[in-house]
């Protein structure tokens, strides 16, 4: 009688056996859990605290780099090259930026047009002055006084840095808003310009000009989603709502007034974007 208490079939000791490994398991990571956490909270300090101290070197780092005195030698930041930039002394993030102003058609006309390049000190540009040399900087103050008005759908990064308060990072957003619209219909739309703060704009405002003639249309026709979803005003559920309706309409939009009937097209979203779309 007893003897039935303690004999088991073969799926009975398989259960067993396997309920035995998982309370040894259980104990063991039970016993194991808390070092295993200790050691991983132990790395995880320390390379948090690595990384703090290693962002207060590079802190301390870019202010020492700043406080350097410069080497200065009388150069031209027109044709300098990069070992000429390097010879001055400079950060290696504002020659960066230096070249790649003039790399994307960007030049120097005068001295205060240096000063304004992005990145640049105060106390840098005060070592800087008394040595930059720019050619035919004599014959740019004539053509800066012949030519009071920029039009800021032909102006070039060159151009638009001798707005007064743009910088070549600000002329930069400028030219890139410019092709993602396809052209500014308004000089408002300058306000619209990543970094151009209500300041900047009223101070430029009575220098710049706009020539709607060079406006880039998008055919509606044609396009496809991901043409006009480029586009700065037809983005996201309106670019898919055009492409669903042109779909209803069996791929052709007879005129650009029918859009009025896209749901999401009010009559102020049509005015915005009325100047870049065409139907052909």
């Amino acid at each position: 009688m007893l003897k039935d208490f303690f004999t088991f079939t073969k799926n009975q000791s398989r259960a067993i056996a396997i309920l035995l490994i998982a309370i040894f398991l259980s104990l063991t990571l039970y016993v194991l859990m808390p070092m295993i956490y200790k050691v991983n909270h132990k790395n995880t300090a320390d390379e948090l605290k690595k990384m703090i101290a290693q962002i207060k070197l590079d802190e301390t780092s870019e202010k020492h780099q700043v406080s350097t005195p410069l080497t200065p030698f009388p150069f031209d930041p027109n044709s300098l090259d990069s070992l000429g930039f390097v010879k001055l002394g400079l950060r290696s993030k504002l020659i960066h930026t230096l070249l790649n102003y003039r790399n994307k058609g960007g030049r120097f006309y005068n001295k205060e047009s240096v000063k304004r390049i992005y990145g640049m000190q105060d106390t840098e540009y005060v070592q800087l002055a008394p040595f930059i040399k720019i050619e035919n900087e004599n014959q740019f103050e004539k053509y800066k006084k012949d030519v009071m008005v920029v039009e800021l759908n032909t102006a070039d990064t060159s151009q638009l840095i001798q707005l007064k308060g743009i910088g070549s990072k600000l002329s930069m957003n400028i030219v890139q808003y410019r092709s993602q619209l396809g052209g500014f219909v308004h000089v408002n739309q300058l306000k619209e310009v990543y970094g151009i703060s209500k300041e900047t704009f009223a101070m430029i405002k009575p220098s710049i000009k706009v020539n709607i003639a060079h406006i880039q249309k998008i055919n509606l026709n044609a396009a496809t989603l991901y043409e006009i979803n480029k586009h700065p005003y037809l983005k996201g559920e309106i670019a898919n709502a055009i492409v669903e309706y042109r779909k209803k309409q069996h791929y052709h939009i007879a005129n650009i007034q029918q859009l009025k009937e896209i749901e999401l097209i009010n009559e102020e979203i049509f005015r915005k974007i009325a100047p870049y779309i065409t139907i052909q």
